[in-house]
């Protein structure tokens, strides 16, 4: 994609996005169960594929009440699928401490969103807000338009989001002056020992 499609499909995503957050209130539903924040790619300005991701802040948020909020979810967004995790039992690595709701849905848009909700309470919610206002900090015009071109051609990786993540395009982009998709698959096989034969 051209530098001015990738801007274009960010601004498309956004405004989705604004739609399934406002229009489909989705953060009114939240709210009833807590304090929700948007955060991730959207708070980035920063979005390459249908992936909406948001906090909910709540230290004593319980099961019955996290599925009562499903079932919220379930009846306004009409996925097509929800998935459920408890990771204050699973506490799988690099996953936040809390519990998790993955909804997919078309709804009217063209495409299929991911929703990814993960209700936490107020200590990690304000390191991980923390984290990403500072990362925001460091995003200028250039930067963002690199990150946005290497993230549309890793975004369907096989080993995205086991190996690698979005934090790891961010991280060689802003702080080791990564500059191309050629650099980035370098940085990849140095930091990550992922090989390539292909472009992705």
């Amino acid at each position: 994609m051209t530098m001015s499609e990738l801007r274009d499909l960010n601004l498309t995503l956004i405004s989705e996005a604004h739609t399934i957050l406002y229009d489909y209130r989705l953060l009114e539903i939240l709210k009833k169960y807590g304090n929700p924040i948007v955060h991730g790619s959207y708070l980035l300005n920063l979005m390459t594929w249908r992936d909406l991701d948001v906090y909910l802040e709540n230290d004593e948020l319980d099961v019955k009440d996290f599925f009562s909020l499903g079932m919220d979810m379930a009846t306004e967004l009409k996925p097509r699928r929800m998935s459920y995790r408890n990771e204050s039992i699973g506490k799988t690595p690099n996953l936040p401490k809390g519990l998790y709701w993955g909804v997919y849905t078309t709804l009217k848009l063209p495409d299929e969103w991911k929703i990814d909700i993960w209700a936490m309470d107020s200590d990690q919610i304000r390191s991980q807000c923390e984290k990403l206002q500072d990362l925001k900090s460091k995003i200028s015009e250039k930067n963002r338009l690199i990150i946005l071109m290497i993230k549309s051609r890793f975004c369907r990786h096989p080993e995205y989001r086991k190996s690698f993540f979005s934090g790891d395009i961010y991280k060689s982009v802003i702080e080791e002056n990564v500059k191309s998709v050629h650099e980035f698959s370098k940085w990849l096989k140095d930091n990550r020992g992922i090989e390539q034969t292909t472009e992705p």
